[in-house]
């Protein structure tokens, strides 16, 4: 066996790495025991977490800054890490903070001028070295759950600042106690080739694992044709907390030679989404069950291979007896085994198939009233075209086109086109096109019209069809008392929704001065805390104006005391 020049590099590059960075270099972030919630790596929705997200008891808990630098960007956001800084320091690592209630009062400050100067809440900024200088200890935020959050926690992560890489916190020496071993719970094989078989079915087949003392095991042979593939479904935990982790490492070993193995050091934004092809997706989609997969499909680019042989396919066909074993093991070493048995034989004959989409080349579909094009790229592996149409509801203004299955990953974008031949010329302005989910959900995708038909870019496979959107969004009153005085009150809020194209943008006023309204997306909630861009004892009149994406508007007026 040899290993690849490529990946002996990419290791090797990064124990230089991280062997130069001081392990003690950064102070604890909180002054509270760290309990983690989420660890680096752990498996999310097409993407791998960038970093870990340590539990608070309550929004409002200080945040200290780790160590001597500057704050290199700063941003508000309704989604995403709603507030969040980002601090570059002078070892060439940066440091990021999400999901905080709020900034400290000075930078706070340097956010308020910027929202103002813009008139928006959204903004991302970046100061040079000079503008926000920050001090080890300093406190420069509070703890909270704004943005993509559901709960107050503050997510943490260290970057190489240079390349905007994250790196597993965990290689420095912040006290997290963690004796605890994954636990593994069930494996999952799966034939490779289009005409193999796993104990006689074509289907993948996934087996019950059990334990004894300290090692995991499958009480049967498990019998293939052709080639196969593994998977594992694993967990790692940490004391004194009872949220499951995301495993480190895993390492597959054929008749106790290494032919696979993983680790999640640093994982770039760039390559996150592979995480499709890492595990098993269709598996999460149906099930929600995290399978790991321990072989590499050929359009898959990760760089957290360390080691893999014919990526991690056992092509061993000699109807022999065979020993496998998996590894899966945390950052601190804590490592669990499984081990089973497997037989194999050649598969015979092959599955022609005329109709494929392939990974390794560009695809174009091209049907009576719909086309789609992938870029090369696009697949992880070869997968068989399937498109039908559905005819037209009353809900749209086309047929419904499916194209492959939800169950099937995208890793690119990929055109859809739908002719508009359904559509009166007057609803031109107001039409998109949609991806229709398994639960009947509709998902605006927007889109451009050119020669009789519309075309819109989807990250998913699934059903297409033409809509409608002429019904403006609304604004409903939240914390308003019938008198609309709110003298005692510290903020006032409203709903805002649009069940079709979705919000688009807002705008407020307050005297016929531009207001600030945060915006918390997953609430569907702008709020404004009131500060001192207003005068108070006195009446004011509020408008508020909101626009979704098809430039349907409502506009909001009330009188308040404050």
């Amino acid at each position: 066996m040899k290993y690849s020049f490529v990946l002996i590099f990419s290791v090797l590059t990064f124990t230089l790495l991280s062997q130069s960075y001081d392990k003690n270099y950064f102070d604890s972030p909180v002054h509270i025991s760290i309990r983690l919630v989420g660890n680096f790596g752990e498996i999310r929705p097409n993407h791998f977490h960038s970093g870990i997200d340590i539990k608070v008891p309550y929004s409002g808990v200080k945040l200290y800054a780790p160590a001597d630098g500057y704050v290199s960007r700063i941003r508000k956001s309704p989604g995403g890490y709603g507030n969040a800084l980002y601090i570059t320091h002078p070892n060439g690592l940066m440091t990021v903070y999400g999901h905080l209630q709020k900034f400290n009062k000075r930078f706070e400050q340097y956010a308020d001028s910027i929202q103002y100067a813009e008139n928006k809440f959204e903004f991302t900024k970046y100061p040079d070295s000079t503008e926000l200088k920050v001090k080890k200890g300093e406190t420069i935020g509070y703890a909270g759950n704004t943005g993509r959050s559901y709960g107050p926690h503050l997510h943490f992560e260290i970057r190489d600042a240079e390349k905007d890489i994250p790196i597993n916190p965990c290689y420095f020496n912040f006290d997290i106690k963690d004796n605890i071993k994954p636990k593994i719970f069930s494996l999952a094989a799966y034939a490779i080739d289009e005409n193999g078989k796993i104990n006689n079915s074509y289907k993948k087949q996934k087996f019950k694992v059990y334990k004894k003392g300290n090692t995991y095991y499958i009480n049967k042979i498990i019998k293939y044709t052709g080639r196969i593939g593994f998977a594992i479904r694993a967990n790692d935990y940490l004391n004194s907390v009872k949220n499951s982790q995301g495993i480190y490492s895993v390492k597959l070993f054929y008749d106790n030679e290494l032919i696979y193995s993983h680790k999640l050091d640093r994982i770039s934004f760039e390559e996150s989404r592979y995480i499709n092809s890492f595990i098993d997706f269709e598996e999460r989609q149906t099930t929600n069950l995290k399978f790991q997969k321990c072989f590499i499909e050929p359009g898959n680019k990760l760089s957290v291979y360390n080691f893999n042989l014919n990526s991690g396919i056992i092509n061993d066909p000699d109807k022999k007896l065979h020993k496998v074993r998996i590894e899966a093991a945390d950052i601190y070493g804590n490592t669990s085994i499984l081990y089973f048995k497997i037989s194999g034989t050649k598969a015979s004959g092959t599955v022609k198939n005329d109709k494929l989409l392939k990974y390794n080349e560009d695809n174009f579909i091209e049907e009576k009233d719909f086309r789609a094009y992938l870029k090369k790229g696009s697949l992880y592996t070869n997968i068989e075209q399937n498109y039908k149409v559905i005819p037209n509801t009353s809900q749209f203004y086309s047929d419904i086109h499916k194209l492959n299955s939800y169950k099937i990953p995208l890793h690119e974008k990929m055109y859809v086109a739908i002719r508009s031949n359904k559509l009166p010329k007057k609803l031109l302005g107001k039409a998109f096109i949609v991806l229709i989910n398994k639960n009947g959900n509709k998902k605006y995708l927007g889109g451009t019209y050119i020669n009789n038909f519309f075309v819109a870019e989807s990250k998913a496979f699934g059903k297409f069809a033409i809509a409608v959107d002429n019904t403006p969004p609304e604004i409903i009153e939240e914390n308003f008392n019938s008198e609309k005085d709110f003298s005692k009150m510290k903020k006032i809020s409203f709903k805002i929704k649009d069940n079709m194209s979705g919000i688009e943008k807002y705008y407020a006023t307050i005297d016929k001065k531009n207001i600030i309204f945060a915006y918390d997306k997953k609430n569907n909630r702008i709020s404004y805390t009131f500060d001192n861009h207003i005068d108070y004892k006195k009446n004011h009149k509020l408008i508020i104006t909101l626009y979704d994406k098809k430039n349907n508007k409502t506009v909001y007026e009330t009188i308040f005391f404050k």
